[in-house]
């Protein structure tokens, strides 16, 4: 099973575009401000709990004057039966990502829910999930009281008066909120939307046109999805690009998952350390030795700080407390392993000496963070592939955790901008090797029960030279007016075939991509 391509929609100034996704690494390419990094953050906002969180301008602003209109007609229809409380009226401006899936039949216990049709005998699978009004009277009510509130306010504010012979005062502006339907929806989108999935039918699929996708329409009445169809399908971890690096940034991470703000190694490996090898973690005959090693320590270490402390508690009881029935005062400690990890030269790199004649030269260490920002960048994003490999395969003690389930036969990587720091030589390593990393496990390989896919966004001809240039997805800016759309939008260009016959786009594409060091546009197909 794999992800055969994915449709986003009416999200940011991707209009309506399809990314086809290459069995291994897809990567994105195209000029800045084109579209790639809304592609990522649509999977990030549909796809994980910790980015589901979306704002107004995750709409596409040609249907922000739509949405407007509709929260008009319920401001012009104020004391009278509101129309247009159906979600048909929402659905030309709703964000959507559909994910089309390429099932075998005997994986049909993985997608069940997804299944249309009773005499489904494998291929092509959709899921379409849609961000929309979770109860339409519920938004309309808020936004109505909110409105009349505003305008309420707004009457109540004095007339600026003037003397008779002076020229009329000039009445202070005051902008109360809100003054529209999408004003409202800056502060309470997240209130009153939430996503929702609905199976799709392979039979409606069809190509795009122009290199504009065609999503099908849903059958009217047709229900949601309880809960999240994907759960247990489709495990998703992402590399931003904003990582942080160079940054003293503090935090743990129970997931070994990245966030927008990055994390030092030192972080990571603590996470990771606590995640699959914390002995006091579901320990098992292996790990007694540490654990009675650390209680040792902890109860020699109580007795000392028992000694210590013995005079100072002495002489605060002559102050008369605590008495003869208080409480007494008493100090311990305690040690968890994870705690030895726990400061910032947890990780330190060790430095090549050449010795003297006979000399003895002690081993020299930097902390992390003197090291160059391209080699900090570079073992950061490695161990964070093998942590999402580690995670994702439940190894050591993940396997023991309660939430450790049955592996999700599918893995989907974000990597945003790997290139940022690195030398060109490094960058085509990393995006040769990246996959690799991803698969290094026994049970992986090249077993087809468990697929990884990468998806890679960068502005390096370096990474793309080293990368099948039917891997390539172009993302091409379209200025406004274009399709007879009043914004800048985007379309995608599957390099594959966009110039002609296997053999000619291969040839073209690689001259094309060697003679343009920037990688910043390719001519119109």
């Amino acid at each position: 099973m794999h992800i055969a391509h994915l449709e986003i929609a009416n999200f940011r100034k991707l209009l309506s575009v399809r990314i086809d996704l290459a069995d291994k690494t897809t990567l994105l390419v195209g000029a800045n401000n084109s579209g790639k990094t809304s592609a990522m953050l649509a999977l990030r906002r549909f796809l994980t709990k910790r980015g589901r969180t979306f704002e107004k301008y995750d709409l596409t602003l040609c249907h922000w004057a739509g949405i407007d209109a509709l929260g008009q007609t319920w401001i012009d229809a104020e004391g009278a039966e509101p129309p247009d409380l159906e979600m048909d009226a929402w659905v030309p401006f709703l964000p959507v990502l559909d994910i089309w899936f390429n099932v075998a039949p005997n994986e049909l216990h993985f997608v069940s829910k997804l299944v249309p049709k009773l005499d489904w005998t494998g291929g092509r699978l959709g899921v379409r999930l849609r961000l929309e009004p979770k109860d339409i009277p519920a938004l309309h009510k808020e936004f109505m009281e909110s409105f009349a509130n505003a305008q309420k306010m707004k009457a109540a504010i004095p007339a600026p008066s003037a003397e008779p012979s002076a020229a009329p005062a000039r009445a202070p502006k005051l902008t109360l909120w809100p003054r529209s339907l999408m004003d409202f929806l800056e502060r309470r989108l997240n209130a009153h939307f939430e996503v929702r999935a609905y199976t799709l039918d392979p039979d409606k699929l069809v190509e795009p046109i122009n290199s504009l996708a065609q999503p099908q329409q849903l059958i009217a009445g047709i229900p949601p999805h309880e809960g999240d169809p994907l759960a247990g399908l489709i495990r998703v971890d992402e590399i931003s690009a904003q990582r942080g690096i160079g940054e003293a940034h503090r935090g743990d991470d129970e997931e070994g998952v990245s966030s927008p703000g990055g994390q030092r190694l030192s972080d990571q490996v603590r996470a990771y350390y606590r995640r699959h090898l914390d002995p006091s973690e579901h320990p098992d005959p292996a790990d007694i030795g540490a654990l009675q090693a650390i209680e040792e320590a902890q109860d020699a270490f109580d007795l000392k700080l028992t000694e210590s402390f013995k005079d100072a508690f002495t002489e605060v009881e002559t102050m008369g407390y605590p008495g003869i029935t208080d409480p007494k005062p008493h100090v311990s400690t305690r040690l968890k392993p994870v705690d030895g990890l726990n400061h910032q030269a947890a990780i330190s790199f060790q430095v090549d000496v050449v010795k003297g004649d006979g000399a003895v030269v002690p081993v020299l260490r930097l902390p992390e963070g003197n090291n160059g920002l391209g080699y900090q960048n570079l073992i950061s994003m490695i161990f964070r592939l093998m942590s999402f490999r580690a995670a994702w395969m439940r190894v050591g003690k993940a396997a023991k955790a309660p939430d450790a389930g049955q592996l999700e036969p599918l893995h989907l990587v974000l990597v945003e901008e790997p290139e940022a720091h690195l030398h060109a030589q490094v960058q085509q390593v990393f995006i040769k090797k990246a996959y690799e990393v991803l698969r290094a496990h026994v049970d992986l390989g090249d077993n087809p029960a468990l697929c990884t896919q990468l998806v890679v966004s960068t502005h390096s001809s370096h990474v793309a030279h080293e990368t099948s240039y039917d891997c390539l997805r172009y993302f091409r800016r379209l200025p406004a007016g274009v399709n007879k759309v009043q914004i800048p939008t985007s379309v995608v260009i599957n390099l594959t075939n966009a110039f002609g016959d296997e053999s000619e786009t291969k040839r073209f594409v690689t001259r094309y991509l060697r003679a343009q060091p920037p990688m910043c546009s390719l001519p119109t197909p």
